[in-house]
């Protein structure tokens, strides 16, 4: 993709970077690209490595995990900057206790910057069972505006000053952190989603590889009508989005170091080859009677956390149907292809 590409995103993410936007404005369940001569798209040669993940990067994302979630051991000393403190507060503006100002048993890391100005610095020094009145004023800009600039008083008690420590790798700490039991289940199951993502990754690469096999030795004949058509919508949506930011189509084309001219030109390309990729992907569909289903529907929009409807509602209907057969099509291609690294992940899979 050229420069460009990085200003003008479409629809979810996994299917522009295997087909290039062709969901984009411009297309139409009837809309004649033109034609083509396919190449052979069945039994195309690729040469993707076969996902493994290794010791190494289990134990990275265990070090991790360590790191992020140390442990927090009471102590009966005065609270240092870094402890975890809990607190039952109170905040009083003009003699009346104020909404969202109070809490009970709440821990707070000193230093977090989660209080106003003044808040934490307060607790500095205080130990367990201890109480200090807190004289603080909040910040002009605070978020409620009855409290903007408004001198408080917070009423403090100390119920435990904790001390950070470095956590041990032990069942335990994995029961504090996640839902599994012991070191081994944990371990697997960042081994599995190392795996899955590396999976996924390598089909996408898989998919792109042949499609622009394909690409590369089809014979394409595209409408003029068509791509002008497409054109002109994404030179539009370039437009809006350049409005949307303050700026006008030569700002942006200056952005990414070009002229208008190059702009447009960059565009243009970008057209052509999404109409390429738009026939062929129809085409490969009509030889193999691939259709659109229910569940390929919602398939799709799992992807990204939605319900087909959710989705149809947030792309429109026939761009969403249009990108759900994409996808479609793009898992027919990598099941087809042939993978001389090694089984394909989806025939590992079905090995398995």
């Amino acid at each position: 993709m050229k420069k460009t590409a990085m200003i003008f995103l479409c629809g979810l993410a996994v299917l522009s970077m295997m087909t290039g936007c062709s969901g984009s404005a411009g297309d139409g369940a009837n809309e004649n690209l033109g034609t083509v001569t396919l190449a052979e798209y069945k039994g195309v040669k690729v040469n993707v490595p076969v996902p493994e993940v290794t010791d190494e990067e289990v134990d990275l994302r265990v070090q991790s995990a360590l790191r992020a979630n140390p442990e927090e051991v009471e102590v009966d000393r005065a609270a240092a900057e870094g402890d975890v403190v809990n607190i039952d507060f109170k905040g009083i503006h003009e003699g009346e206790a104020f909404e969202g100002g109070s809490g009970e048993g709440q821990d707070l890391e000193l230093g977090s910057s989660t209080m106003i100005d003044g808040f934490e610095d307060g607790i500095i020094g205080m130990k367990k069972g201890e109480t200090k009145d807190l004289n603080l004023t909040f910040p002009e800009d605070y978020r409620e505006s009855f409290l903007a600039g408004q001198e408080v008083v917070f009423e403090i008690k100390v119920n435990a000053v904790k001390e950070k420590k470095d956590a041990v790798l032990d069942d335990a700490f994995i029961q504090r952190i996640s839902d599994y039991s012991t070191v081994a289940e944990y371990e697997d199951s960042i081994r599995s989603s190392l795996l899955k993502q590396k999976e996924d990754s390598a089909n996408l690469q898989i998919q792109q590889s042949v499609l622009q096999s394909v690409l590369d030795n089809s014979q394409f004949k595209l409408s003029k009508n068509a791509l002008s058509k497409r054109y002109n919508a994404r030179l539009k949506q370039y437009e809006e989005q350049a409005k949307m930011y303050g700026m006008s189509l030569t700002q942006m084309a200056q952005a990414n170091g070009m002229d208008v001219p190059a702009l447009k030109e960059s565009i243009y390309a970008s057209v052509e080859d999404d109409a390429r990729s738009q026939l062929a992907l129809d085409t490969i569909a009509a030889q193999e009677g691939i259709t659109l289903t229910e569940e390929d529907k919602e398939e799709f929009a799992g992807l990204s956390g939605m319900t087909a409807e959710d989705a149809a509602n947030m792309y429109g209907q026939e761009t969403m149907d249009t990108m759900a057969l994409n996808y479609k099509i793009m898992k027919f291609l990598s099941d087809n292809a042939v993978n001389e690294a090694g089984e394909a992940p989806a025939e590992a899979e079905a090995a398995k």
